[in-house]
């Protein structure tokens, strides 16, 4: 018959016990994390969308894009405000940057992770059967559409997955989108 003094758990016990504590712990620290990283690069996704809608409003108050700049667009409060961060425009892996034309302008996201250069240099922007995209430029990789091109078929947008992973580096990526 066990002492009251001889109950307890043993050394192993308690070590099994830990061991079960800390992978759970290890587990969901990489469950929040991947969720967080989905939720980001969904977010980064939808800026870009956002940025194009915003410039597009103000093209049509000022018929052209020359007006357009980060400090006419926050002076203008037609940028989420989350968007902006000591006086200019952020995404949440780096900064944005707005270049203006008569016809054309871009936006230049910087700092890019590898997962989102290839959803982004991948997003979809035909829209019953036009885009205003006019080219998008991944790292120091351009591509346009077909008809505009004045390059090789390999060059031509829609960019694909395999297209785009090849010029995605592991990370700090800029991808410019060019817009009509």
């Amino acid at each position: 018959m066990k002492r009251r003094a001889d109950s307890g758990y043993t050394f192993v016990e308690v070590l099994g016990v830990l061991g079960i504590i800390g992978m759970i712990a290890v587990s969901s620290s990489m469950l929040v994390s991947s969720i967080l990283d989905r939720y980001h690069k969904n977010r980064t996704q939808d800026d870009i969308l956002t940025l194009q809608k915003v410039i597009s409003q103000r093209y049509v108050a000022d018929g052209n894009y020359l007006k357009v700049s980060d400090q006419k667009l926050i002076d203008e409060n037609l940028i989420p405000r989350y968007m902006v961060r000591n006086n200019g425009i952020v995404q949440p892996y780096g900064d944005v940057k707005l270049i203006s034309g008569v016809m054309t302008y871009k936006i230049r996201f910087d700092g890019l992770p590898l997962a989102v250069c290839v959803a982004l240099g991948t997003m979809n922007w035909v829209y019953t059967d036009s885009s205003d995209l006019v080219s998008i430029k991944i790292n120091d990789k351009s591509y346009e559409w077909p008809i505009n091109k004045s390059q090789n078929a390999s060059d031509a947008l829609p960019v694909s997955v395999s297209q785009a992973a090849a010029v995605c580096k592991r990370d700090n990526n800029e991808i410019t989108w060019e817009f009509q």
